[in-house]
């Protein structure tokens, strides 16, 4: 995952001049692919911990891109689905309450707290009707295996993997999803993902990823290396780069990366942490009447990204 505590060392160099390279991404929007067909896996989800009562109702990315502002000119993402590749999502979650979400996981994963706790922040920034970028959308969750979760012994069928990021991107294609937020590092992947990637964007779906909390050019090792992928790095509420911030060749927008607001993932209590997890998630790239209103450009800082809308 790429969450980041706001100690990290500082990068090395400007990583400027990769951000804004939307040139390659678009092009490759065009680009067709073979489509993959997926069996449907089953849904499953454990059972919710007990929460506080009172949600968390303001965020930063919130009130720096002016949300307020396109909730009332109706840009609530009604009508798109978005898919969400993470850990669990955690429903029972106040800041969830009344959101539009279902669990499409093909196979059963033992997360671990935190990561439980990082699925269920990226579908707040996405959807929360309180601080979410598109609170009327609809969000698909697609919960993968990593470093910090395992699976249960139902991932795997004939030795061919039910969770990896290959097969969970063409799934979310195939259940109709508009967008695919992914603030998870995948590490070098194989031909499967490629393709993958490539199928999503000949049917035109946007993935957004994010791009890692190292404070160096390590794109490689991420989706946004990939020609099509929106990779975005974070940058502060000043707009200036953030330190612990990952770039790279594939980095082609950038957006607030906190502070943002979460829980401890025992306590419950409220936290502040940052990362390019919450850029990913909250970039205007993630905005769904994107969808509809055709390629736009994407600001790596505005201060009124409502103007172009009005």
């Amino acid at each position: 995952m790429t969450h980041a505590q706001p100690c990290a060392q500082p990068a090395p160099r400007s990583p400027f001049g990769f951000v804004g390279r939307a040139g390659r991404a678009a092009r490759a929007l065009t680009t067709a692919a073979s489509a993959l067909a997926l069996a449907i896996g089953a849904l499953t989800l454990a059972p919710a911990p007990t929460h506080a009562a009172d949600p968390i109702t303001t965020q930063e990315y919130f009130s720096y891109y002016h949300l307020d502002s396109a909730r009332q000119k109706g840009y609530t993402g009604k009508g798109i689905t978005i898919a969400l590749i993470d850990g669990p999502v955690d429903t029972s979650a106040p800041e969830l309450a009344g959101a539009n979400i279902t669990d499409k996981s093909r196979c059963t994963i033992e997360d671990s707290p935190e990561n439980a706790r990082h699925g269920t922040d990226m579908a707040t920034i996405l959807v929360s009707p309180y601080t979410g970028v598109a609170p009327e959308a609809t969000l698909h969750s697609y919960q993968v295996s990593n470093s910090n979760s395992v699976s249960a012994g139902t991932c795997k069928v004939d030795g061919k993997k039910l969770d990896d990021f290959g097969t969970l991107i063409n799934q979310a294609v195939e259940d109709g999803a508009q967008i695919i937020s992914i603030s998870q590092g995948t590490g070098i992947q194989g031909a499967d993902v490629k393709w993958a990637v490539a199928n999503a964007i000949a049917r035109g779906v946007i993935i957004v990823a994010s791009a890692g909390n190292t404070g160096e050019d390590e794109n490689n090792t991420h989706l946004g290396s990939y020609s099509g992928v929106v990779g975005v790095s974070a940058i502060n509420t000043d707009g200036t780069f953030a330190s612990y911030s990952s770039w790279g060749n594939g980095v082609v927008a950038a957006a607030v990366g906190g502070p943002f607001i979460t829980r401890d993932e025992v306590t419950h209590q409220p936290i502040t942490t940052r990362g390019t997890s919450v850029s990913a998630a909250s970039s205007p790239a993630c905005w769904p009447w994107r969808v509809r209103s055709g390629p736009m450009p994407l600001p790596i800082r505005s201060s009124n990204p409502w103007s172009t809308l009005a």
